[in-house]
């Protein structure tokens, strides 16, 4: 059996099989890659799983030198994840003559002797380990070594800018830098900084873009000019914004900018948000030989059974074991439990009762949705706009046609329950909420005592909003949604979290959790969700307190969010 360059690209190979027999046609049909034959000779991709299966059953097969690179190329995956198997083994604390600005923890040292040479690694740290922090040490040793010119961070919007803060707080200071950040509709000023940084010698140039910036065709070409002009470490801050495979943005950061870096980094504490499949897009961003698929669907062939309507909706798993061990080979995994002094902590929840109207409203409209879903009339996806509409009834607003709100009552319950929490703590406060009409409602309450970060805040605002709300004594509330402000933050000043009312989102409702309690916390943090007992509140707030997410159980039982909770335990 021999292997030879296809024809028609080097994407392809050509296995020819002299003595083809029932058991090797049996074997070779199940590779798990592209293949067709080709009469007595079989066309197939050759990703890193299907070398795997061909070394495995037949080691001898010989390779023809036009085609040994791949086999190489897949030898040298399995050599590093071996060997990064075997540092993450060994305890003796990695040292030499690196001189760090700020003393890092243990897990950071471990993670950045871990990845500082690695083409390619995933730091799956959990939100608020301090991933920034070896990242920003990993790219001043690249430098220093001549391996790279820059650092690009793309991150969500606003966390961009936070970078700027981090690099000042931990780049070492023997590492010479420059920093500009991307924005749409930059200005003149705006843009004259950026060119000069891209222009800059003899220092390390970082720039940060915020992933939905890869929209514009402006934020594309930028990104192609440092590409194309410098070798780069690229980083994908919250990797799961690059989970969707056949996402627009996830095709441009991947087949686009992923190509032509040098370097390549993911930071995500949740890897898995919905399902396994997740982690699909974000190391094919990495590197496909890590998986070993080049397609979104051999994937899932391997990994996820598959059923519903037309066999379109994952509903299990496989193989699981096997993907655990190629992503743990290229990856290093850090939960604060394991790895900071952390105070616990703890969570309460704060019941409010609903105004008559109130109970006339959601009772009305509970029925209505409940007989749509028995009857079929609804399916799955409409019944989340659904729980939006019964979750603004219990917030006391209620939803008209036009997609405005009108309050329910004079004297929202609510905002009630919130003035009882704030009267009886002491400390600063964060203040999630997901409605634009409670963050205004909350804002009025809070006056000159609050800060605020949402939507309606711009960029330099949002700036102010940290600063002040971590240094001023005046500033106790800091007012946000969970999608603007739950990543990338860092509101250790807070001593108490307050869900004024709830996401439906696990991942959004983990990270803004850890805005708070994260490296450099010292107080215990207390989690209070506001709750209206017998309602949809608390079926959400116990799914996302069992770390479940609404969509999925929306998916699998939409009937099920709709039944009141018995026991609120």
């Amino acid at each position: 059996m021999k292997v030879t360059k296809a024809p028609f690209g080097d994407r392809y190979c050509l296995l020819t099989i002299p003595n083809l027999d029932t058991n090797k046609m049996e074997i070779l049909n199940t590779l798990p890659s592209y293949k067709r034959w080709i009469g007595r000779d079989l066309l197939f991709q050759p990703t890193s799983a299907t070398l795997g299966r061909l070394n495995k059953f037949f080691p001898d097969i010989e390779w023809d030198e036009t085609v040994q690179h791949h086999l190489d190329n897949y030898i040298k995956t399995l050599r590093t994840a071996e060997q990064i198997r075997k540092r993450k083994e060994d305890q003796t604390p990695e040292k030499d003559d690196f001189m760090f600005k700020t003393e890092p923890f243990e897990h950071q040292r471990k993670a950045f002797y871990l990845s500082r040479d690695q083409k390619v690694f995933a730091l799956l740290m959990e939100q608020g380990t301090g991933k920034t922090k070896v990242i920003l040490d990993s790219s001043a040793y690249l430098y220093s070594r001549g391996e790279i010119q820059s650092l690009i961070i793309i991150s969500p919007n606003g966390v961009h800018r936070n970078w700027i803060r981090e690099v000042e707080t931990h780049l070492p200071d023997w590492c010479e830098h420059e920093i500009t950040y991307y924005r749409s509709g930059m200005n003149k000023k705006e843009t004259e900084a950026f060119v000069n940084v891209l222009n800059s010698r003899d220092c390390l140039k970082i720039f940060t873009f915020n992933v939905e910036a890869f929209t514009s065709p402006s934020a594309i070409n930028w990104m192609e000019r440092i590409l194309l002009s410098n070798e780069v470490m690229l980083v994908v801050d919250e990797s799961t914004r690059i989970k969707t495979p056949g996402a627009k943005r996830t095709k441009i950061i991947t087949n686009k900018f992923g190509k032509q870096a040098k370097y390549k980094r993911i930071l995500t504490g949740t890897p898995i948000t919905k399902n396994a499949a997740d982690v699909y897009a974000q190391f094919k961003f990495l590197d496909p030989q890590i998986l070993g698929y080049d397609s979104f669907y051999s994937f899932r062939n391997q990994y996820c059974v598959m059923g519903g309507f037309e066999q379109r909706q994952i509903i299990a798993y496989k193989n699981l074991d096997e993907l655990s061990r190629n992503v743990e080979g290229h990856s290093f995994r850090v939960l604060k439990k394991d790895c900071l002094d952390l105070p616990p902590k703890i969570y309460q929840r704060h019941f409010v009762q609903m105004s008559e109207r109130q109970k006339k409203m959601y009772g009305t409209m509970k029925k209505g949705f409940i007989a749509e879903l028995e009857g079929n009339l609804i399916e799955a996806p409409e019944a989340i706009t659904r729980l939006l509409r019964l979750q603004q009834i219990l917030c006391g607003w209620f939803p008209t046609e036009n997609e405005r709100v009108q309050p329910i009552d004079e004297k929202n319950p609510r905002i009630e329950a919130l003035k009882e929490i704030l009267e009886g703590i002491e400390g600063k406060a964060i203040i999630w909420a997901r409605f634009r009409a409670d963050i205004r409602a909350i804002e009025r309450l809070l006056g000159d005592l609050a800060v605020s970060y949402h939507g309606g805040v711009d960029s330099d605002a949002r700036e102010v909003a940290i600063d002040r709300f971590q240094k001023d004594p005046a500033i106790r509330y800091f007012i946000g949604t969970p999608q603007a402000g739950g990543t990338g933050i860092t509101l250790t000043a807070a001593e108490y979290v307050i869900y004024y009312s709830n996401s439906f989102d696990l991942e959004q409702r983990l990270q803004s959790e850890d805005r708070a309690h994260r490296i450099s916390q010292t107080k215990n943090v207390t989690y209070i969700d506001i709750e209206c007992q017998k309602s949809i509140d608390s079926k959400i707030i116990k799914a996302l307190r069992d770390k479940k997410n609404i969509a999925d159980i929306i998916t699998k039982d939409p009937i099920s969010i709709f039944l009141e909770e018995q026991d609120n335990e």
